[in-house]
Formats: structure tokens, sequence, C-alpha cells
């Protein structure tokens, strides 16, 4: 994977920048290969967060290549447990606060198979997908959902202003943090925008990922961590106004951040206030709660080494969960040393190898077929829907562990009080 290291800030362009995070280097984090391409060596790229001393914005210190990554990208918003449900939500929630246009426009940065523009479209609204993933306009298709095979930039928001007017509603999910020339893709929003336009987008939140201890989605795709002090900054060099911060639970913890044209037509909710106030408290744009972050991972991978070596020697140790996170915990934790193979729901995934360590993916039936003495959830965050659709490999003996955010050993005796 190409990649280069940035020497200055994402946002204010200070070469002011400290080294704040240091973990495992990787290969790209979802680089998995099929067997044809088992011979290939995936070279590790240093995963380490920088934080700019100048205006407090934490990024990567490398980057590695965006055409890369999405032309030849496999992700898809069903393989994530609930995110479609969450787009449901979010289209419902967006429309009734900010009462577009009907039949206006809506443009999907990064919209993926379209669920968040599907929902859309049946409250009437007209929608236009951009996504550079090969063949996954066709996918949005099956949606109702007509999707621009392109990379955005201001020269495609131009062509799509030409063509298809002004937008109601911009917006991006899960993308602007994956975007290393974030001027060029702010110019491009902005093109499309009225002063009556709201662009959202969602990320996870920095603030939110240390809180809940959620450092396994610190990987190579996403090069910035946003804290909402130094984005309001950086927005308004665009004329663009953070309007309101709506948190959630996606990722591990996300924000939805709404601006509009700076003296837009919408008022401020005290909600980015209250953000900003919260970071400072915890001193997020500073070294030294960052480090107090990165001290705690350290004890964390300390005591799961410790653990590891006592229950797994001599075991068949499986890894539930084939993602981009669970290629930093691997590598972090050294879980090399232990795993026999993974499994994962996702058929995109299944017979393909991990990053690097090239553990064989298998479908979750594996687990029942062959009863490892021990699985690692990977994937925590669901560990509560991965453990209810696996009873019968507990009760046949099977044990599944919790590596965050506490080790947790969940088997016949005990899985009740795990799935609510």
């Amino acid at each position: 994977m190409k990649n280069y290291k940035r020497s200055n800030c994402r946002l204010c362009k200070s070469k002011n920048l400290k080294k704040a995070l240091i973990l495992t280097p990787t290969p790209a984090a979802d680089s998995y290969l099929s067997k044809k391409d088992l011979s290939k060596k995936l070279k590790s790229i240093p995963l380490t967060i920088m934080l700019c001393k100048s205006c407090g914005h934490s990024q990567l210190s490398h980057v590695i290549n965006a055409k890369q990554i999405y032309l030849n990208y496999i992700y898809e918003t069903a393989s994530t447990l609930g995110l479609d449900n969450h787009f449901r939500v979010c289209a419902n929630e967006v429309y009734n606060s900010y009462k577009p246009k009907k039949n206006g426009l809506v443009v999907d940065v990064g919209s993926n198979d379209g669920i968040l523009l599907y929902f859309l479209k049946k409250k009437g609204m007209k929608v236009l997908g951009v996504d550079p993933m090969p063949g996954i306009s066709k996918k949005a298709k099956k949606n109702g959902v007509k999707t621009l095979e392109v990379f955005f930039n201001k020269e495609q928001a131009k062509k799509i202003r030409k063509q298809y007017g002004f937008a109601e509603i911009v917006t991006s999910n899960n993308l602007v943090a994956d975007t290393d020339d974030l001027d060029d893709f702010i110019v491009g929003v902005k093109e499309l925008m009225t002063d009556k336009s709201i662009f959202f987008f969602e990320t996870f939140y920095f603030y939110s990922q240390i809180k809940n201890f959620v450092w396994d989605f610190t990987y190579h795709e996403h090069y910035s961590y946003f804290t909402v002090g130094p984005l309001a900054k950086y927005f308004k060099k665009f004329g663009l106004e953070i309007i309101d911060i709506v948190k959630n639970s996606t990722k591990g913890g996300s924000m939805r951040v709404v601006l509009q044209k700076v003296g837009g037509i919408r008022k401020v909710y005290p909600s980015v206030k209250k953000c900003i106030d919260n970071e400072k408290k915890a001193k997020l744009n500073s070294l030294e709660g960052i480090k107090k972050y990165s001290k705690r991972i350290e004890l964390s991978k300390k005591d799961f080494i410790k653990f590891a070596d006592k229950k797994f020697k001599n075991k068949i140790v499986a890894g539930y969960g084939a993602s981009a996170t669970s290629t930093t915990l691997i590598y972090h934790y050294k879980l090399n040393n232990y795993l026999d193979y993974l499994v994962d729901d996702f058929k995109a995934k299944i017979n393909l190898y991990s990053p690097g360590y090239k553990l064989p993916v298998f479908g979750s039936k594996k687990l029942t077929r062959e009863i490892p003495d021990f699985t690692i959830i990977l994937a925590w965050r669901y560990a509560s829907k991965i453990i209810k659709n696996n009873l019968s490999y507990l009760k046949k003996g099977g044990v599944f562990v919790l590596p965050l955010t506490k080790i947790k050993i969940i088997n016949k005796n005990n899985y009740r009080r795990y799935i609510g």
C-alpha cells in the first residue's frame, strides 16, 4: 500500500506536530487476501497519532493511498450490525429537524449501498449518491439510488451542481475522517450549498472513542481523529459554521456534525459549546490528555498478554470478526501468537486471509462444527448479538473471551448476563 508521512496538520497546516499515541505498525487494516494472493507480502505502516500543538487536531502520521483503498474496497453498510437501522433513524431525525424542501436534492458523498438515501427518498427527496467503489452503484440501484462512481472533489461538485442543481442537504458519513485533502473536499461541499442548505456528516468522535476505550478503531483508513473545537475553527475558514452536534453509539462512539453557511437561517444549538467545553476539560487537544489514554492502552495490553499466556497454551483459539479493527487489535495485543483462525458472518470476507499474519477466515458455523476451546470476540462491541447468535457453541462447551474494555470469560453458565 502506497503511503507517505504527512508533515503538517490537515486542518491548520502547522508543522508543529508531536507524537501522542503509538500503536503497533500494521498493514492496511482491511487488506484481506484471497488464496491466489497469499504470496504477497504486505508491509507494515506506522500507526501513530500526532497532535497538532497549534490547533489541537489529532491525525495519523502516515497516509495511505485512498485510490488503492476504495478501488479495492469490499466493505458494505450491511456488514455492520445495526447500521441500516441507524441510518433509518438518522434520516428521520434530519428530515424532521431541518425540514428540507419537498422534492429537494440530497447528495451523499461516500454513499456506499445507498441505504441512507433510500430512507430519505421515501420522505419524498430527490437523491444522488457519489462513491468510487467499483460495482457499488449496482447495489445502490437495488435501493432505488442513482450513484456516480467517481471520487468527490470541487471539480466533480461543479459538474453535479450544473447537472442536478443545488442541494437541500449534502451529507457524508464515515468518510470525512478518511479524507486527506480535506480543503478540496469542503470547497466541493460548499459548491452544492445555498444559504438554506445544510451539510451534515457522521464520524467517530475522538472524545467518545477515548471515553469508551475504543482504541482498536484506530487504523490507517481513518486519517483524522476529530474533536469539535479544532473543527469549528477549521470550518469558519470556509465560511461554514457548526450548528449542532448529535452524539450516537455507532463505531464505538460517533457524532453527527451539522453545518450551514455562516449567517444561515438556522440557530446554533448549545450542543456545540458543550462538546468543546468537555474536550477542554478532558485535555484532548493537548498531549497530556492523549498520553493518559495511551498509558491505559498499554496497561490493558500487558494484562491481556498475561491472561492469554496462561489460558491459551496448547488450546485451539478462534477470533470472531474479520474487520479492520481486528487488524489493529491482533497486532497490538500480539494475538497472532494465539489465534488459529478467524470467523465472520460477512460473506465477502469468508475464505480470505487476514492482513499480514494471513489467518484464514471461515464462516461462523465452524464454531459449532469444531468447538474451538476459546473464541476471542474481536468485534467486541457487538458481543451481545454475537453471543445470542452462537449459543449452540457455548452449550457444546465453547468459551467466548471479551478482550475489551475489560477481559471477560463467557461460557454456558454465565452467558445470560451478557445478552441483555
